[in-house]
């Protein structure tokens, strides 16, 4: 089989609890499932990783016949571990285990999956796009993110077009491209120095930084809510509800949990169930009026914030007009009169 024909997904693996393991074996299945090419996936993982759920990844490749490779990047993860306190506070450490790719793997060219995804679609129709003479391509978030968002005012402050962003969860990267031009862990330490203190989502912030003028935009199915409907794309949940949350029987938790029993975690539907159990008692979303709570709680919020907003845009609008009016209505100020009622107070 030529190199050339298999097809390269990257997935990283955070998992301090021993549970995130099973998520990236989900999105493992729902790829093998639907591509008829070769697939070689590539786990770029830390400590830990348990040889338990190392071999249980392994057991879920080989049994659709496809391989995965393991990546071991902590020695990366603690070069630049120093700086990246502040930067993480919001996030796991997994979220740039993505941006060692270059470094790790001498590919020529990879797909970069998150593992809150679901992937409905044969994954060769995204690898087949030409880059075009581009280093990454992605979905662009530009418009869900909005022009007032807190996100595009962060991207402004540290010097990026915010209307080029790309979703990172789904990337294409041209890794030969990349290494060429770019020193990648060094310029992403400087990069932490610097921004360290406003930095949020690192790795969309990163590659925009890295690839201002050196992206090309794909469909907006490769990287999609489930608003938009789940045939033929790529789903991602984004935020913080998840695939895997136990919550109202949605159809996206419903082909989760079945993809789930064709793992190696599923080997009974008992098992399934446990594993459910288990998550129930941990998601914020276990009962579905507590559930429907949060959500009222949230919308209150945010109606409560808008409000306050526009009564203060409210505000400045008129305080700006009443000064206006003022201002027209005050007579002209001539030359100023002396006692004598000369306008000229010279001698």
């Amino acid at each position: 089989m030529e190199n050339g024909d298999i097809i390269h997904v990257v997935l990283a693996v955070h998992d301090p609890k021993g549970t995130y393991s099973r998520h990236a074996a989900v999105v493992m299945v729902t790829i093998f499932e639907r591509t008829s090419s070769p697939v070689c996936v590539h786990i770029l993982h830390d400590e830990t990783l348990t040889e338990l759920n190392r071999g249980r990844l392994s057991e879920t490749a080989e049994s659709f016949g496809q391989n995965v490779e393991f990546h071991d990047v902590s020695s990366y993860v603690r070069a630049i571990a120093g700086d990246m306190a502040e930067i993480l506070r919001n996030w796991s450490i997994g979220i740039i285990f993505k941006l060692f790719t270059p470094d790790v793997l001498t590919l020529d060219k990879i797909i970069c999956l998150d593992c809150d995804i679901l992937v409905n679609l044969d994954i060769r129709e995204l690898w087949d796009i030409p880059l075009d003479g581009c280093s990454v391509a992605g979905v662009s978030n530009a418009l869900c993110r909005g022009r007032f968002s807190a996100a595009a005012f962060r991207k402004r402050l540290m010097g990026l077009d915010w209307q080029k962003s790309i979703g990172a969860g789904v990337l294409v990267m041209d890794l030969s491209r990349i290494r060429a031009g770019h020193n990648f862990i060094a310029e992403l330490v400087s990069w932490i120095e610097r921004y360290k203190h406003c930095a949020d989502a690192i790795d969309e912030e990163f590659i925009l930084h890295c690839f201002l003028n050196d992206i090309k935009v794909i469909a907006e199915k490769f990287n999609s809510d489930a608003a938009y409907g789940i045939s033929d794309r790529i789903i991602h949940t984004f935020g913080k509800r998840k695939l895997w949350d136990v919550r109202d029987g949605s159809e996206l938790e419903h082909i989760y949990w079945r993809t789930c029993l064709k793992t190696a975690w599923g080997s009974s539907a008992a098992d399934v169930v446990d594993l459910m159990i288990d998550t129930s008692k941990t998601s914020p979303f276990m009962h579905r009026r507590t559930s429907r709570c949060y959500a009222r709680i949230l919308d209150r919020l945010r109606m409560d914030i808008l409000r306050r907003v526009l009564h203060v845009i409210e505000i400045i609008r008129l305080g700006l007009i009443d000064l206006r009016l003022r201002r027209s209505l005050s007579p002209a100020r001539g030359p100023r009169k002396t006692a004598d009622g000369s306008d000229n107070p010279g001698k």
